[in-house]
């Protein structure tokens, strides 16, 4: 029984912190997003021949000091390629770009430009913080990335987990003029510029954040991490709560999307939130998604190499760049 005080104590002074403060609530999830890298794809070391890697140019010299992205580049492909940024996920406290080089090395491989940002985390910075600063590197890609190869005229922008929910609002800020006045950003691309969107096992209603359908230890991580990045501890109370939610804002101008989550994923009725918008609006949305197969794929999923739907949904994705292209 005295092996019980052992964990219990910890757990109670965590709980108790929590109560003032996200930071230490925060920096535990960091630890946990960061803990277990994904795995490779199945040919890794051959992609690693033929894209070229240009790592840490700064987006924004009077910007965040993190205000970092890579580029990857094939080696042996023409100019004019179209151009993909990618922003990584971790809920909006952790994560890097390095987390997900690999995967944008994959795309950069079948010839195209990828830019993989960095952004401010919280609760260092708040929302919107990461939106103004991928407009930014946007800004940078739009003078710079033609000296790489790249077409901004041909343009992608993806993210993952809450790089996709910063990725759907950056398009709807470039495709909905209310939208980026009410946020005081000016667009750096035209809306014309922007072919498509690719969000993976993202959130998109923050409806749903206040009322989750999860565990008490779930529910405890959500509000940590909402509380870092709105600075409210009830953030359902945030006042621009409907601003983060990408489904308020979609128009018949944002663009085609392709949209995965996996079946077992917290967060896969955001995903049916926004694909119900997108058809109302008469956006295109190609999905891949698993209800009633039970392969019981979690978040993230997509960058899981050691499972087949993760090579699958690879596949998928890059028939849509082709098309949409």
């Amino acid at each position: 029984m005295a092996i019980l005080p052992i964990f219990v104590i910890p757990g109670l002074l965590i709980y108790i912190i929590g109560q003032f403060t996200p930071s230490l609530n925060a920096l535990i999830i960091k630890r946990l997003f960061e803990w277990k890298p994904f795995a490779s794809p199945a040919n890794i070391e051959t992609i690693k021949k033929q894209v070229h890697v240009v790592k840490d140019v700064v987006y924004d010299k009077h910007g965040r000091e993190n205000s970092l992205l890579d580029i990857y580049c094939p080696k042996h492909t023409g100019k004019d390629l179209p151009v993909i940024m990618w922003i990584h996920g971790g809920g909006f406290v952790s994560g890097n770009k390095e987390q997900t080089q690999e995967y944008g090395m994959a795309l950069a491989n079948e010839g195209y430009i990828v830019a993989n940002i960095n952004y401010a985390l919280a609760p260092g910075e708040k929302y919107p913080r990461p939106v103004i600063q991928a407009n930014k590197a946007l800004e940078y890609l739009q003078a710079h990335i033609s000296e790489y190869g790249g077409d901004m005229n041909r343009l992608f922008i993806g993210g993952d987990s809450a790089g996709a929910h910063i990725a759907s609002q950056t398009a709807a800020v470039i495709t909905n003029e209310n939208l980026a006045d009410s946020m005081g950003i000016q667009p750096s691309v035209d809306k014309k510029q922007l072919k498509g969107a690719l969000l993976y096992c993202g959130l998109y209603n923050m409806d749903r954040m206040t009322r989750p359908q999860s565990s008490f230890i779930l529910q405890f991580g959500i509000k940590s991490v909402f509380w870092s990045y709105t600075g409210v501890k009830n953030f359902g109370t945030f006042s621009r709560l409907d601003e983060m939610s990408t489904v308020n804002h979609i128009t018949p101008d944002y663009p085609p999307v392709f949209l995965t989550v996996g079946d077992a994923d917290p967060l896969a009725p955001h995903s049916a939130d926004l694909i119900d918008v997108l058809l109302r609006n008469g956006v295109e949305a190609d999905t891949v998604l698993f209800d009633g197969t039970n392969p019981e794929l979690g978040h993230e999923y997509q960058f899981d190499f050691t499972s087949p739907h993760a090579e699958k949904t690879l596949g998928r994705t890059l028939e849509f760049l082709r098309r949409r292209s």
